[in-house]
């Protein structure tokens, strides 16, 4: 489903050392590094994150899973923040952790069906933001 993640280190934070191992480990998954003022979710006002981009797969998700299995928990400092999935370089999964705010973006009727079908509480957003 999606082919790619992102985590977010922002310049104005610290970043404890476990959020650095986690990087570490997660670098045969890199694509890419940009620094930059936004990411899904977020606008920065004055200040730059360093956004990693990287190939989701299932080893790279085995590895997020051993640092967290809170959506809300990717805050920094203890490691990067908003984990953040994409499918074909747009925005999936949309997370802002810090304020435990997540959408997901798909009109594909068999995800939206799961996602209903799974007990957890989620707003059709659409009736909005036709």
């Amino acid at each position: 489903m999606c082919d790619e993640f992102i985590l977010v280190k922002r310049d104005q934070m610290e970043l404890e050392s476990e959020g650095y191992e986690l990087l570490e480990r997660l670098q045969p998954f890199l694509k890419e590094i940009v620094k930059d003022d936004y990411w899904p979710g977020t606008r920065l006002m004055g200040h730059y994150a360093d956004v990693y981009y990287f190939r989701c797969s299932p080893d790279a998700v085995d590895i997020l899973l051993s640092y967290s299995t809170s959506l809300y928990s990717w805050v920094q400092t203890r490691v990067p923040d908003d984990l953040c999935f994409l499918r074909q370089g747009q925005p999936w999964l949309i997370n802002t952790a810090h304020e435990r705010e997540s959408h997901i973006v798909t009109d594909v009727e068999e995800v939206l069906n799961r996602l209903e079908e799974s007990g957890l509480l989620f707003r059709d957003l659409s009736v909005f933001y036709p």
